[in-house]
């Protein structure tokens, strides 16, 4: 889990489908970002479950599946903006580093949502600000270094 489940009941206000939904897209999003960068090998039983919580899981997850239509274009957006992040990443200079920083974890804008359809605008930027504080609690300085390691960890796998 990428964040605490005391504070993603709270964030949403009590619904414990809202947070294994958040939990569920925050592990896919994360096993995903591994298999691109080829930083972590994930286990066949990792690979599973993943491919099971996508296909089987989310769908039936009655939390998306009221708010699909909110959820599931943020979802694209999310998608799109990492996928844009890592081509910055790894074409990029310096400037197209610091964008990529903030952009590639675009899929806290999930928090921020299901924490608006939980308790409204107030409540989801509050939600907001503290997700996002979290997600980038390794600075700047330190996703710099686990940029270059994987980029050392895919090179030395050609």
């Amino acid at each position: 889990m990428y964040f605490d489940e005391i504070q993603l009941l709270r964030w949403m206000k009590g619904d414990k489908l809202a947070v294994e939904y958040i939990e569920m897209i925050c592990d896919v999003a994360h096993k995903w970002d591994d298999l691109i960068d080829k930083d972590k090998v994930l286990s066949d039983d990792e690979i599973n479950k993943l491919f099971f919580d996508v296909l089987i899981k989310l769908p039936r997850n009655t939390f998306y599946r009221k708010n699909f239509e909110h959820l599931n274009s943020v979802l694209m957006n999310a998608i799109s903006n990492w996928q844009i992040a890592t081509q910055m990443e790894r074409e990029g200079g310096d400037y197209e580093k610091s964008i990529a920083f903030i952009l590639r974890s675009s899929y806290v804008d999930l928090i921020t949502q299901a924490a608006l359809l939980c308790g409204g605008n107030q409540w989801a930027s509050k939600v907001g600000a503290e997700a996002r504080s979290i997600t980038h609690s390794e600075t700047y300085e330190g996703y710099l270094k686990n940029l270059d390691l994987e980029k050392k960890s895919r090179t030395s796998q050609k």
